[in-house]
């Protein structure tokens, strides 16, 4: 029977599956969630990430979703490669095995950069939720920690732990990014639950407001008011500021709808002015040096043909 049990492995430890006896080596960990740790291991030549399980129910919860999506055609595709159980020191241990995500989180990669990824790293987000809700599950848990950005603003959701079947209630959220918290409704599992999340998040990533908690202890209460107020006072991110406030208000019919919109307000003209604005100001410097390079070799001909 597996058992519940929170061990630490180090690097070079190998984890050999009791029934599909694949053998794993545990690189390095990456991660630790409520319901599981997460390492890096390889087999052969190939990298995967690897979840052992905190508690037997969650973590098999858990591969029941990866599952199903594993089966589905489209970007969660093939992405659970193994699930079995580890025997160490008479316990069995829960594990599964993943692809491996090579990403950032999503402050870091804004932070490197620039804020001009917004659009599109909030549309392939848009994308994966799209397509988890299509699946008939909205995955509860977003935050800052579960989103990875990489190459051309690629996103991975990471960590499974609070995906939940529509109709239920969610398993698993952080407080700041939850409906309830803010009292802008049931903690019920909607397409709405993950976009009111999405929509805080963006604050955050865009700048709107950096610190929401301490905000809401000092108005000396929570409501979805309160975040829209936030927005309002923002002048500098236009139709990103006007989709998060339909989101925070539950507007979108569904993840579908707000996909279509995002991309459409996200090449609409003004936000292309503003792009073009912002890429303006760095050339303008290059520009001038050019000019100026261009004048002083023109300057430096005339003199050498007078010397002649």
């Amino acid at each position: 029977m597996t058992t519940s049990y929170k061990p630490a492995f180090p690097a070079g430890t190998t984890v050999t599956g009791k029934w599909n006896k694949a053998r794993y080596r545990i690189e390095r960990p990456i991660g630790e969630g409520a319901n599981g740790k997460v390492y890096l291991v390889s087999r052969g030549s190939s990298h995967y990430a690897m979840k052992m399980g905190f508690d037997a129910v969650d973590h098999q919860s858990e591969v029941n979703v990866l599952t199903h999506l594993s089966t589905k055609p489209g970007t969660f595709q093939r992405y659970l490669v193994d699930a079995d159980d580890f025997h160490w020191q008479g316990i069995d241990i829960s594990f599964y095995v993943m692809k491996y995500v090579k990403g950032q989180q999503l402050s870091v990669f804004l932070k490197q950069r620039g804020q001009e990824w917004l659009g599109l790293v909030g549309l392939n987000l848009l994308g994966k939720l799209k397509e988890l809700h299509a699946h008939g599950w909205v995955f509860g848990d977003i935050k800052m920690e579960n989103i990875l950005v990489s190459g051309y603003g690629d996103v991975e959701l990471v960590d499974f732990g609070g995906v939940t079947p529509k109709g239920r209630a969610v398993k698993q959220f952080t407080e700041i990014y939850d409906r309830g918290y803010w009292g802008a409704g049931s903690r019920t599992a909607d397409e709405a639950y993950d976009l009111f999340s999405f929509a805080v998040l963006f604050m955050q990533a865009g700048g709107i407001k950096e610190s929401l908690p301490k905000q809401q202890a000092a108005s000396g209460g929570r409501t979805p008011e309160l975040l829209i107020a936030e927005l309002d006072k923002d002048s500098n991110h236009g139709w990103l500021s006007a989709f998060l406030r339909k989101a925070l208000m539950q507007q979108f019919p569904s993840s579908k709808d707000a996909y279509a919109e995002w991309r459409r307000m996200m090449h609409a003209p003004e936000a292309g002015k503003s792009r073009a604005a912002r890429k303006g100001k760095s050339r303008g410097g290059w520009l001038k040096a050019s000019f100026v390079g261009s004048l002083l070799l023109f300057l430096g001909a005339i003199y050498l043909y007078w010397q002649r």
